[in-house]
């Protein structure tokens, strides 16, 4: 018969991964073929956090979104 097995998370630990090089690096990448599957006009901005990586795909400073665009990246987002 199975025991219940219990698994406590150090949350500081899960953190320290959560925002390693590794991590950073893995979601600028998988950003940068979003973009890239977006058509080209979108930009990845890396934005490490206090608690975990982040990177963003976003129109250059001072341009327009348009619909399309979003949809763009909608498509972009459901096609990875």
């Amino acid at each position: 018969m199975a025991k219940d097995v219990r698994i406590k998370l150090k949350l500081s630990g899960v953190n320290k991964l959560m925002r390693s090089p590794a991590v950073q690096a893995k979601l600028n990448a998988e950003a940068g073929r979003m973009a890239a599957r977006a058509g080209g006009k979108f930009r990845v901005t890396p934005s490490p956090h206090k608690w975990t990586a982040r990177a963003f795909v976003e129109k250059p400073e001072g341009e327009a979104t348009s619909d399309a665009d979003r949809l763009a990246l909608l498509r972009a987002l459901s096609s990875g």
